[in-house]
């Protein structure tokens, strides 16, 4: 299970240290910076690059291999050792932008090639290196929310009850009993609305309805009870 992180999501001071999320730090995956309030920085921030802590950094980087690892498919990169020459794509910093994508003739022989193709991060073309660049985006996004709220993130077995937060309900959520075939349980799966415990339901309930009018005071966990 991964271990909370936290990307930062305003800019740093000039000057500041931080640890940009990047396959360009080779195994460790990340590099230490200072901040130069750059375009290309503000970039790395708005795609979640951009940490506070080594061990942020070293938590997410955990993340985004494993992540990289158990969907292959969907990342849809190369997996087997193409021939020397083959025309690949990798990206420097798999941030998504225009400019991260690289060109190379595979080599066998480099080190670097090697590594590149054991991580998971050699594409067929500079489109699929976009693409990947987006879904772990995304990726990294949603475990930092499921993180924080602790929604499920994988089916439960049949039966097994779980909560829904519910705006309607006046406790504040909705319990319910998994089944794989309803659709509507499948849906709030998949956009990260159900809970293995109470507590996690209500929490998000609260947040939701302080996110649908930020002007009221902030609701606490004994009045959503009430």
């Amino acid at each position: 299970m991964t271990k909370k992180f936290k990307f930062l999501k305003k800019a740093p001071k000039i000057g500041q240290l931080y640890y940009l999320l990047t396959p360009d730090g080779g195994q460790t995956f990340y590099r230490e910076l200072s901040w130069d309030d750059a375009v290309t920085e503000h970039k790395w921030l708005r795609a979640h690059r951009v940490y506070p802590t080594r061990k942020d950094v070293k938590r997410a980087a955990k993340f985004v291999k494993d992540f990289i690892k158990s969907h292959k498919e969907q990342l849809n990169y190369i997996t087997s050792e193409p021939e020397p020459g083959t025309e690949v794509w990798y990206g420097i910093d798999m941030d998504g932008s225009k400019l991260d994508c690289k060109k190379i003739p595979f080599d066998s022989k480099d080190g670097e090639h090697q590594l590149l193709l054991k991580l998971g991060l050699l594409y067929n073309n500079s489109d699929m290196v976009k693409e990947a660049s987006k879904i772990i985006t995304k990726a990294l996004a949603k475990e930092q929310k499921r993180l924080k709220y602790k929604f499920l993130t994988e089916a439960p077995e049949p039966g097994t009850i779980v909560y829904y937060p519910h705006l309607g309900f006046a406790l504040g959520f909705d319990e319910l009993e998994w089944h794989p075939n309803f659709s509507a349980h499948v849906r709030y799966l998949n956009l990260g609305l159900l809970f293995s415990k109470k507590k996690h339901a209500i929490r998000a309930n609260i947040a939701m309805l302080n996110h649908i009018n930020p002007t009221i005071p902030k609701i606490t966990k004994e009045e959503a009870h009430e």
